[in-house]
């Protein structure tokens, strides 16, 4: 008798925690923009990228890269590099770009819109702390002076599969 109760209260409190996440999974789909919107939204920048890309000079530089395999690893755990490297882009990148394409094709605002959904999504104690890794891309990207620009354009593919592989992973 007390088994069969037992059994019956643990059951309860399995179900009661089911419906309790599955309450928080949709109360956090409400607070976000559906991950089709947000992959599509990356989609578009691909495509935009691929035109920007276009009208600056090639990145000659071959031995250095600001987005690498250890810069991918914190992008993918760390909400608070994910928010640093995208203002990175936002500011120091496109804030020096002044290309009429840009104006014509939307990128930056377009980035900026996705930037905005991206962090509406992932909420993280914002820091007025800048992680050594966003320092030492800093460093390197204005010690290569204009060619840093190109540099980033010219690696943001790499920057929006990141994105795109960082929403899938979270489904």
């Amino acid at each position: 008798m007390w088994v069969n109760c037992i059994l019956k209260s643990g059951l309860l409190l399995v179900t009661l925690s089911l419906a309790m996440a599955r309450h928080k999974q949709s109360s956090f789909a409400k607070s976000c923009y559906p991950r089709g919107t947000l992959s599509q939204a990356v989609d578009i920048l691909y495509v935009k990228a691929a035109w920007l890309k276009a009208t600056i000079p090639e990145d000659r530089i071959k031995n250095i890269r600001l987005l690498k395999k250890k810069t991918k690893k914190l992008f993918m755990k760390n909400c608070r590099f994910q928010e640093q490297l995208l203002s990175f882009f936002m500011e120091d990148v496109f804030g020096q770009l002044q290309l009429q394409v840009c104006k014509e094709i939307r990128f930056v605002e377009e980035f900026h819109s996705l930037k905005q959904k991206f962090r509406r999504c992932i909420s993280c104690a914002s820091s007025a702390r800048e992680m050594k890794s966003i320092t030492k891309m800093k460093r390197i990207f204005y010690g290569i002076g204009n060619r840093g620009v190109y540099k980033a354009i010219n690696e943001l593919d790499i920057l929006l599969s990141w994105i795109k592989q960082f929403l899938e992973s979270i489904k």
